[in-house]
């Protein structure tokens, strides 16, 4: 038998393998068809679920002040393609660069709709499982030049109604509604990044969880 974790995560890449969802849907903003347009910069995200001392959790880290774009966000581990790569490729080639060799297997379980960046720069999330249970990051060896923290937020957090709020925005003369999480957190998410945890969130992780209470303690 598998274990809930397991039975949680075969559902999870189940649904992303579907026709239907071989790219999970971040919003309907922008077309769902710009993994094919080929004369922009391109960069992929890892969306890593992970385990926190048994307990169901997303990775996240800080960027530096060093790095050339997004200085001081918050993220998910990625940069840019390398020549001939391909989105899967570029967002496990960063997650290691990033947070070290040592962090252990990344199980890939699906991939999301291509969105831009604010640069311009077209972004592909890959949504992983780090097989490790993360504890308190020791294995981690970080880039200190990219990485200023890593931390983690549980799936219990991130669904907690009070958590999520909503922040309008007026871009080209629309308002925008984007989601916010840990509005007065020392690390609060937002942005691109929360859009697409928003997202997967809620049409990913959510709708595939366990129907018993066994993810408080595994995943």
């Amino acid at each position: 038998m598998p274990t809930t974790h397991q039975a949680w995560l075969s559902q999870i890449q189940k649904h992303c393998l579907q026709d239907i969802n071989q790219r999970i849907l971040i919003t309907n903003r922008y077309a769902k068809n710009l993994h094919t347009v080929e004369d922009k910069k391109r960069a992929a995200v890892l969306i890593p679920l992970c385990n926190r001392n048994n307990k169901a959790s997303i990775l996240f880290t800080k960027r530096t002040d060093n790095v050339g774009t997004h200085k001081g966000q918050v993220s998910f581990p990625g940069g840019h393609f390398n020549p001939g790569e391909t989105a899967i490729e570029a967002a496990l080639r960063e997650s290691y660069e990033e947070l070290g060799e040592d962090i252990g297997e990344i199980k890939i379980l699906g991939m999301c709709q291509t969105i831009p960046a604010i640069t311009g720069t077209l972004v592909t999330p890959i949504i992983g499982f780090l097989t490790k249970d993360v504890q308190n990051f020791e294995h981690f060896n970080p880039n200190e030049r990219e990485v200023h923290a890593i931390f983690t937020r549980s799936i219990d957090e991130l669904t907690t109604p009070s958590y999520r709020t909503i922040q309008t925005l007026h871009q080209h003369g629309k308002e925008v509604q984007l989601p916010v999480y840990g509005e007065h957190d020392e690390y609060r998410i937002w942005g691109l990044t929360a859009m697409i945890l928003d997202s997967v969130l809620r049409n990913v992780v959510i709708p595939q969880r366990p129907k018993d209470d066994s993810f408080h303690n595994s995943f």
